[in-house]
Order: C-alpha cells, then sequence, then structure tokens
C-alpha cells in the first residue's frame, strides 16, 4: 500500500514476545516510522526495544495508571512494580521513542496529594504526551462489582461510563476533589511552561510532539466543553451520576 507509516491499533503489541521480535525484524527493511500500544516490559528486553527501534517505532503509549504500588496492584499491573518508570521513559527516550504515558485517578490508595505529585513526575521525565483518566468500574469488572457492594456507586448511567466523569465514591477524598484534581492535573501539565520543559526536556519527535501537546492544551483547558463536569458530586448517596 506504500504507507511510510503506521499506528498499530493492538492493545499490547509485544504480549506475544517471540512474535513481536518477528514482526519488528520484518519491519526494519521496509523503513516504516510507526506507533503503537505496549506495556513497560518493552523496556526491560534489551533485544526487544532494539529491534522496536530500528524497526521505525518513534511513539509508544503506554498505561502506567499509577505511582502508588497499592494502586498498580489494583489494576493487576503489578508487572510494572518491576522497574522505576524513570527508567522506563530513559530507556525508550534513548532510542528516539516518545512516550504517550496514561494515569489515572481515583483509586483507594489515592489522596489529594496524588494529582501533583504524578504531575511532578510527568515534569521531572519529560514525558512527551501525558494523559490522565478518572478511574472507571466498567459494568461486569471485579471493580464495579465490589463498589456496588459497597454502596459506592454514584450512578449506572452507562452514557457517563467514558474515563473522564466521578461514578463513584472515592475512598480518600470527595467525588469533587476528585474531578477537580483531574482537571487541575491535566491544565497543570499542558501550560505553555510545562510543554516547552517537557518538549525541550525529551527533544524527541518535535514536529509531531509540539503540536499534539498544543492540541491537548487546547482539550485540558475545555474539558467542559467535551464532557458534562458540572454534574452534580457531592453526595454518595446520589442516583445519578456524574470523563475521554
Amino acid at each position: 500500500m506504500r504507507a511510510r507509516r503506521l499506528i498499530f491499533l493492538d492493545l499490547n503489541l509485544i504480549a506475544d514476545v517471540a512474535y513481536a521480535k518477528e514482526l519488528f525484524t520484518a519491519l526494519i527493511p521496509l523503513k516504516l516510522t510507526w506507533g503503537g500500544l505496549a506495556t513497560t516490559i518493552l523496556a526491560w528486553d534489551d533485544d526487544l526495544l532494539d529491534l522496536a527501534a530500528r524497526s521505525g517505532c518513534r511513539g509508544i503509549l503506554i498505561g502506567l495508571e499509577s505511582l502508588s504500588p497499592q494502586s498498580l496492584a489494583e489494576t493487576n499491573k503489578t508487572f510494572n512494580l518491576r522497574k522505576d518508570y524513570r527508567y522506563v521513559v530513559r530507556r525508550l527516550h534513548e532510542r528516539g521513542i516518545a512516550i504517550m504515558g496514561c494515569f489515572v485517578f481515583g483509586f483507594d490508595h489515592d489522596t489529594r496529594d496524588t494529582f501533583a505529585e504524578t504531575v511532578d513526575f510527568v515534569m521531572d521525565t519529560n514525558i512527551d504526551l501525558p494523559r490522565y483518566a478518572i478511574l472507571t468500574p466498567f459494568p461486569g469488572t471485579p471493580l464495579f462489582h465490589r463498589l456496588k457492594a459497597e454502596g459506592r456507586l454514584l450512578t449506572e448511567d452507562w452514557s457517563r461510563y467514558d474515563g473522564q466523569h466521578v461514578l463513584f465514591q472515592p475512598r480518600q477524598m470527595t467525588p469533587d476533589e476528585l474531578l477537580r484534581g483531574t482537571e487541575w492535573a491535566w491544565k497543570k501539565t499542558y501550560s505553555y511552561r510545562s510543554i516547552a520543559k517537557r518538549l525541550l526536556g525529551a527533544r524527541i519527535q518535535l514536529p509531531i510532539a509540539i503540536p499534539a501537546n498544543l492540541g491537548y492544551r487546547f482539550y485540558a483547558h475545555r474539558l467542559h466543553q467535551f464532557y458534562t463536569c458540572d454534574w452534580p458530586t457531592e453526595s454518595p448517596r446520589l442516583l445519578g451520576a456524574i470523563s475521554t
């Protein structure tokens, strides 16, 4: 098809490491550039990471989820504990691979300090394109059943189960604090000063990273236009609900 740039939509392109290495090896002579989704495991395997870079990988979305070990245990992503996230980001950047790091707020171990701690980490490591979401108890999942059993669900209006609305009573903050903290993280991360600091620190794929960050800045400062963020969130007893 003569494409020069590809995006792989697989939710974890390296789930089968042997197959991923075979795929990356086959891509090398095609001289393409590509992006996709993977886990932090990509940074732990020298051969896999080198093959990804040689095959044209220039950007990877990784669900980092949380800086808290307890919260990672909640997500069943304990494999993220094997390496410090700073190591993961550094290894990718050393090979010219930009990272879209995704974080989630609202775990039981999250506090009001979690938002600033996460943003500080994003800034310190120069993550190229950070993204934030609110923990969402999708129907049928263990999280949904647990929160419902605990009487903490605020709504079962499925149209709001989108990663940006507060749908349950958090354990260590109010629903409104979770919502406003997430909004603050978006705006702080995508201030002009923060964008410049991160991108100049990473210096990866700047012709793409700059417009992507400006696009996210537009989004971050207009969340209310994209989502009904003024939904009532004051009481955990509300049965009508409150994010991408």
